[in-house]
């Protein structure tokens, strides 16, 4: 059934393509054998153990319809939509498949631009997302995605003014950059180290978009990244610029509000290296020491909001309070 399936498939692909108008019944013949082989790589027991659905794959893959029902997804219906999402997935999760679903990646890349430019779909951004994650998780396919134009594409998308969009990106901007997992993390720490300069030219100007879930997103991804040990010395290049250090305490001392007190918490927990840095250039002791009343009132106000800093509150509030008062007298605490 699956062989028939995959043939009637191309066909039925192939007339879509090559007629002048677009046909009802193209479109229909195409979402019924999509909704055949969804059932014929579905099992319960997982693919990995099911040798009729590693072949109905395969052929899948030879046949070059992974490409192309992810090309014309838009044009189907969402319950079908649906079935190429779960077709990509189970294909994705496959441990027995994954050498040839690397290579067959490998030689066609434009699946992923293919995948990227998903959040150009309206309606459709989860499904594409869902799918970019899940490539995501292959080695390959993360190293075509980082040293590519692809991965800057992320900064547009995590700023798109549909929620929705803006989400979705950001979800799969932060299993880029984070996720768990010491190949993945070693290439990631190669990207940053390399595109140091124009990652954080872009990403400032995420830390500074007026939006607050743009902005507390940023700054929670931005925590993540420096703290992972791989990118210690990203990090230790960070903290060592005045002008990242003073964007840290524009959002940490803001007037309160409803919404501030999201901004300041994620602040906090990227401000903190910047305090607890043995080895501060001058330069960074200095826009401390100018701040450091203002700090101070502010990191004790944080203490009775009810949000849960750990020990580390009271540490950088003793730091501060080491340094040497602002040449040109107390600061009244005012941001």
């Amino acid at each position: 059934m699956a062989q028939e399936a995959v043939e009637k498939l191309v066909k039925a692909i192939s007339a879509h393509e090559t007629s002048e108008i677009e046909r009802p019944e193209d479109i229909k013949a195409c979402e019924t054998w999509i909704g055949k082989l969804v059932k014929a790589v579905y099992t319960p027991q997982g693919i990995d153990k099911d040798e009729n659905s590693q072949k109905t794959v395969r052929m899948l893959m030879e046949e070059q319809l992974l490409k192309s029902i992810l090309y014309h997804m838009p044009e189907f219906s969402p319950k079908v939509r649906q079935d190429i999402r779960n077709i990509w997935l189970i294909t994705l999760k496959s441990e027995k498949l994954r050498e040839e679903v690397d290579n067959h990646f490998r030689m066609n890349p434009e699946l992923l631009i293919l995948l990227v430019r998903g959040y150009t779909k309206k309606d459709m951004v989860q499904t594409y997302g869902d799918i970019l994650r899940f490539c995501i998780k292959h080695e390959a396919m993360l190293y075509l995605i980082l040293f590519s134009s692809l991965v800057w594409q992320f900064f547009k998308f995590v700023t798109a003014d549909e929620y929705e969009k803006c989400s979705d990106a950001f979800k799969t901007f932060k299993t880029i950059l984070t996720r768990n997992n010491p190949n993945h993390k070693k290439h990631v720490a190669k990207f940053l180290k390399t595109n140091f300069d124009e990652f954080f030219r872009r990403f400032t100007a995420l830390l500074e978009d007026d939006r607050y879930h743009v902005k507390r997103q940023s700054l929670r991804l931005l925590s993540d990244v420096l703290q992972s040990r791989e990118n210690f010395s990203v990090m230790v290049k960070f903290i060592s610029k005045a002008s990242n250090l003073q964007l840290m305490i524009n959002n940490l001392c803001q007037h309160e509000g409803n919404k501030k007190k999201g901004i300041k918490t994620e602040s906090f927990h990227v401000f903190k290296f910047f305090v607890a840095n043995p080895r501060k250039p001058q330069e960074i002791k200095d826009v401390l020491i100018r701040s450091k009343n203002k700090l101070i009132t502010t990191l004790k106000a944080m203490e009775k909001d009810g949000t849960e800093y750990g020990k580390e509150l009271p540490l950088l509030i003793q730091r501060l309070s080491e340094l040497p008062e602002p040449t040109d007298g107390p600061s009244d605490g005012a941001s």
